[in-house]
């Protein structure tokens, strides 16, 4: 059964800054909750995206998991799709839309995702609510620190 989370947040820093931030995969493992190691490793263009492949290694408790995703970013509109190429997911489709406003950005968040692995799914799937909350929380605070 996949499980869709979707949030809207707004930013007093503009779209530009705030996709900045999402896209810069190599520091993750320095902000972002439960990411333990993040490294893009290719970039390609493709259809007027960039296309990147990056590896991601998680941990909760006692669980690990890396998987790779694909991240195909649209400069010019300022969206970011994500899915997995490899790793515990069955299904895996995160999107970022950036908006700039009168007073900074909105953040359009979601994601619909599905564990393959029945174990995760059995712990990590009920609290993703929260683990999502977290996780957009930490971009907010990446751009306090960065751009303040």
């Amino acid at each position: 059964m996949t499980e869709a989370v979707s949030l809207i947040r707004h930013s007093p820093f503009s779209a530009q800054q705030m996709c900045d931030l999402v896209r810069d995969i190599d520091n993750y493992s320095k902000f972002v909750p439960y990411c333990t190691a993040s490294r893009v490793t290719s970039v390609t263009e493709e259809e007027g995206q960039t296309v990147m492949m990056a590896d991601l290694r998680v941990a909760y408790k006692m669980l690990r998991e890396t998987y790779t995703s694909k991240i195909a970013l649209d400069n010019d509109a300022l969206t970011i799709h994500v899915s997995q190429a490899n790793g515990p997911f069955r299904k895996l489709d995160n999107r970022w839309t950036f908006t700039d406003t009168a007073e900074g950005s909105d953040i359009h968040f979601y994601l619909d995702f599905e564990f393959g692995v029945p174990l995760l799914r059995q712990i990590i799937q009920p609290m993703m609510g929260r683990v999502v909350e977290k996780f957009v929380s930490a971009f907010e605070e990446r751009a306090l620190t960065i751009y303040s």
